[in-house]
């Protein structure tokens, strides 16, 4: 008996700084350190002490996230007894570092003490490859197209494509292509082993160079810095897509009376009977029955084989002009089947789609 109140007393003077209220902790905080995901789930035991003079009990805990689980004591701790609180971290598909707070609810004085669990995870091979498939050299991303969708005229954009560096070495990390309307940096510049960063994408429509579709392809290089037997440089292209459109929400009334109005004469261009070798064109009319002037933003099509050999920039309210759209067979496999976009000011038709269709015949001379 003299042996255990020995022990407790030489417990209770090693205790010496996290004494809340009723309750001494042993540690508050725990490093799992550096270790691969495969390594499964990291579980650690912290130690309470009721240094007070009633018994009190574990009545619940808490995590800031779902990765983190506890079991506890669930009987009464009685004066000078221990409470364990194990603190378990699950790994899968969270590569890097983590830092992670639990909280833990006692009755009595203390009411309720914070206990911080942290580490650092090395990704697995399955993870890489699923979450980060795109390849620069040692580095990997998570994705090469950033989807921009709808922006309208004058407002910026901001996006983010998640890297991560499963590799020994550390990896510089620098872009070139940007422009006055796309920029791509990475944050950091330098990703130490198993570390993750980003790549932050800002864009300006202010400086977009077309209305409607705008396709911007930048170029990021990779090199190893410290040139380990493993080390590899690499450049990959990365995509960036956006649908630069004219706001019309701050348009008043008067405005869209006043407003231009876009009439065309047809809805479907239609080339018939083409043959390999001899381009085809055909036309059609844009009217302008509003009241100012209608600006004739951009015309396109995706398909290659489909150009816009003429077309105005402006037409005045009441007048109208000809659009000329020319076809090149010999990049048509038989038949084709194409829409023509047209952007204009016209508050309630700012973009007007034609079908473009027709049939390649084949050369039957030889």
């Amino acid at each position: 008996m003299n042996r255990w109140f020995l022990a407790v007393a030489v417990l209770m003077c090693s205790l010496a700084t996290w004494a809340q209220g009723d309750v001494r902790w042993l540690e508050l905080e725990h490093d799992f350190g550096t270790f691969k995901e495969e390594a499964g789930k990291q579980s650690h035991s912290m130690r309470m002490v009721n240094i007070g003079d009633e018994p009190i009990v574990i009545t619940r805990t808490q995590t800031s996230c779902g990765c983190t689980a506890t079991e506890y004591t669930k009987d009464a701790i009685n004066p000078g007894d221990t409470a364990i609180v194990t603190v378990t971290y699950n790994p899968y598909n969270r590569p890097g570092a983590f830092e992670k707070v639990i909280w833990v609810y006692t009755s009595g004085e203390t009411g309720r003490t914070q206990l911080t669990v942290r580490g650092h995870v090395v990704a697995a091979q399955r993870t890489v490859d699923e979450k980060y498939p795109v390849r620069v050299g040692n580095l990997r991303l998570e994705t090469e197209n950033v989807p921009l969708g709808e922006v309208y005229r004058g407002a910026q954009r901001n996006a983010y494509i998640s890297c991560y560096n499963p590799t020994l070495d550390t990896v510089l990390v620098t872009v070139e292509g940007n422009s006055k309307h796309v920029k791509l940096s990475a944050a950091p510049s330098t990703v130490a082993p198993g570390e993750a960063s980003a790549l932050v994408l800002h864009y300006d429509t202010r400086h977009a160079p077309l209305w409607g579709l705008n396709v911007d392809t930048l170029t990021v290089i990779t090199e190893a810095l410290h040139n380990s037997p493993t080390a590899t440089g690499g450049v990959a292209s990365v995509y960036v897509m956006a649908q630069v459109m004219e706001s019309m929400a701050n348009l008043t009334d008067e405005q869209k009376q006043n407003a231009p109005e876009a009439v065309f004469d047809t809805e479907k261009l239609v080339f018939d009977a083409m043959r390999p070798g001899k381009p085809a064109t055909c036309s059609f009319a844009i009217k302008n029955t509003g009241k100012s002037d209608l600006l004739v933003r951009r015309l396109w099509c995706a398909e290659p084989a489909v150009t816009v050999v003429k077309a105005p920039e402006v037409i005045k309210k009441g007048k109208q002009d000809t659009v000329v759209v020319k076809v090149d067979p010999a990049r048509i496999d038989g038949v084709l089947n194409t829409q023509l976009k047209i952007m204009t000011n016209d508050p309630y038709n700012p973009v007007t789609l034609l079908r473009v269709v027709g049939v390649v015949k084949k050369d039957t001379t030889h």
